[in-house]
């Protein structure tokens, strides 16, 4: 797929920056939730863990032979089985951490608050390779192939060795004054060959992993307005991908899809985001600041469904799992909707408490990890 994806490229966002500003959603009071039919999917929780709590990083668990990896603020690594929920392994660098998880081998990457990328072997927890950034890592390196790449808070991104720790090649992004705080990973490998990258600017841009050559540059969405907080068009959620378009969406833009050959674009429509999306056959399907739920058709973008049932509840990025997609509320219940229409199917409360990083999907199993360092296997 990456041979494909050199011709055809792909973006994603992120946000670091000499200010920061968060949306004002919180100013609104959650969406009462109503009570759903007898008949609704049921969604069940095979598991609960507990794990160190974030403390202010950007952390997301990873998966790697059948372990998720997961860090924390206060320099604990930790590998849970994602079968049972139980504690394989546990060690700390006795330092602070801002970032990771990424793995490659016996290998796992976090950012320090030092401002130095960290290569840890799985195994033993001894510090194998280190390498000082330019600035602190606020979201996840990425690997692929024998590459690790990083975007540090001041917009550079850097690739280096796996193995080695050299230094193969470095790129920088400019930052506007103002930027969104942020809540998600925004750069990622596509396969082996492809790097996808989301500007502050609203552009999107992929790079050739390996050499760091720009393969296309679009634009999400241009800033607008006469003030530096009307023109934060951030692109600070993953892009996603289909095989033959790329979308993204921008804070206070747009969400648009690409061709994956070339960047020309295909339809973009008006929808602030910071949230992130998801894509299938059938639809692009996005999380609105204020929490709406949108499905907009991948071909046209034409818009399809719009979900308000559950605005201002702190959503995540809707994610597939099965026939249905789930989304997690920052008062710990889980969401699932039609992809058809929009409805409300069926809905669990997982005793959790904050948003967190978007539900990674595994099959037919959801892993949603809170603020309080819960991280739950829910499955249909």
């Amino acid at each position: 797929m990456m041979k494909r994806l050199l011709c055809a490229a792909i973006v994603l966002p992120m946000l670091s920056a000499c200010a920061s500003w968060t949306d004002g959603s919180a100013a609104f009071e959650p969406t009462p939730l109503h009570a759903l039919p007898a008949q609704q999917t049921a969604l069940k929780v095979q598991w609960q863990s507990s794990v160190p709590a974030a403390q202010g990083g950007l952390f997301s668990p990873v998966y790697d032979q059948g372990l998720l990896w997961l860090a924390s603020g206060n320099g604990d690594i930790t590998a849970i089985d994602a079968l049972n929920g139980n504690r394989r392994q546990q060690f700390s660098l006795k330092q602070p951490l801002t970032a990771g998880v990424a793995v490659s081998g016996k290998l796992l990457f976090v950012g320090s608050a030092q401002g130095q990328l960290l290569a840890v072997n799985m195994d033993s927890g001894k510090i194998v390779w280190q390498q000082t950034l330019t600035s602190v890592l606020m979201e996840s390196p990425q690997t692929g192939g024998n590459v690790v790449v990083t975007r540090s808070n001041d917009g550079r991104l850097t690739a280096f060795d796996a193995a080695s720790g050299r230094q193969l090649w470095t790129d920088w992004q400019a930052l506007p004054p103002l930027t969104v705080r942020q809540t998600t990973p925004q750069i990622r490998v596509e396969g082996d060959d492809v790097l996808m990258v989301g500007a502050a600017s609203g552009k999107l841009a992929i790079y050739a992993l390996e050499k760091g050559r720009m393969l296309w540059e679009s634009v999400v969405a241009s800033p607008r307005g006469a003030s530096e907080l009307e023109r934060v068009t951030d692109v600070v959620s993953q892009p996603v991908f289909d095989g033959r378009r790329v979308c993204a969406v921008a804070y206070q833009g747009r969400v648009a899809c690409f061709e994956a050959r070339g960047g020309e674009q295909v339809w973009a429509r008006e929808l602030a985001s910071s949230r992130g999306l998801s894509m299938d056959a059938k639809g692009v399907y996005a999380t609105a600041d204020d929490g709406s739920v949108w499905a907009f058709d991948p071909d046209t973008g034409r818009n399809l469904w719009k979900q308000d049932g559950l605005r201002y509840r702190n959503l995540t990025a809707p994610v597939k799992l099965g026939n249905t997609l789930l989304t997690v509320d920052g008062e710990g219940y889980a969401h699932l909707l039609s992809p058809v229409d929009g409805q409300i199917v069926g809905r669990s409360q997982l005793k959790v408490e904050g948003t967190m990083a978007r539900p990674l999907v595994l099959g037919n199993i959801a892993y949603v990890l809170d603020a309080k360092g819960t991280l739950s296997a829910v499955t249909l």
